[in-house]
């Protein structure tokens, strides 16, 4: 099995570019988005939270971080004693960035201590990140949709706009129903991106640069 993936510098400068976009959500953006949402979205409350209850109950039942890459890479070693390295190391990519991607966003919630949108609108004098006992930033549900799906949206062409159209509406439900900002789910998206070219190169997933 061979899989077409994008060129290594188109994933670079897609990184860059969504370190761009979570700057300038950080920064500027992610606030008065919140209060607009909240002034005039109200109605999207309800349905995006019963659409990420779904989603949670489908995705993240009540496992140990480690259980899904596990499941994954078994996966993965089954199909590489059946057919070869080739079809096992989209799974172990899959396994390996949703692992990294999943803990390091659980840690760098500690780090920045960031207020969610719904506690800032009801309290707007409160401080936007390091206030103790706020997890907002990045986002975990994030984490583990981009985590899970854009490994595999990267290597299989013809599911690619699918997998990224899923994960990009579970994410963006977050940031509809108030628990995540913008930049919030940005930021997970791009842990995501650059462990999936970090450990393909490790796992010897060919991000092939285009010819001259």
């Amino acid at each position: 099995m061979s899989a077409v993936v994008p060129s290594l510098r188109s994933l670079l400068i897609d990184s860059a570019a969504l370190f761009g976009v979570v700057l300038l959500c950080a920064l500027w953006l992610d606030r008065p988005l919140a209060m607009f949402l909240h002034e005039h979205a109200a109605a999207l409350v309800a349905p995006a939270r019963g659409f990420t209850d779904t989603m949670t109950r489908i995705v993240q039942p009540a496992l140990p971080k480690w259980a899904h890459p596990l499941a994954i890479a078994i996966i993965g070693a089954l199909l590489a004693w059946r057919g070869g390295l080739a079809w096992a190391r989209p799974f172990w990519l899959t396994a390996a960035v949703l692992l990294a991607t999943r803990f390091s966003v659980t840690w760098l919630k500690g780090v920045f201590e960031r207020v969610r949108p719904h506690d800032y609108v009801a309290q707007p004098t409160l401080n936007d990140f390091f206030v103790a006992g706020h997890e907002s930033f990045p986002s975990g549900h994030t984490a583990v949709y981009m985590g899970l799906l854009l490994p595999p949206a990267l290597l299989l062409p013809r599911w690619r706009w699918p997998l990224l159209a899923l994960a990009a509406i579970c994410a963006l439900a977050r940031v509809a129903e108030g628990d995540h900002y913008l930049g919030d789910v940005a930021a997970s998206t791009l842990i995501a991106l650059l462990f999936t070219i970090l450990l393909g190169r490790v796992l010897g997933v060919s991000f092939a640069e285009p010819r001259a």
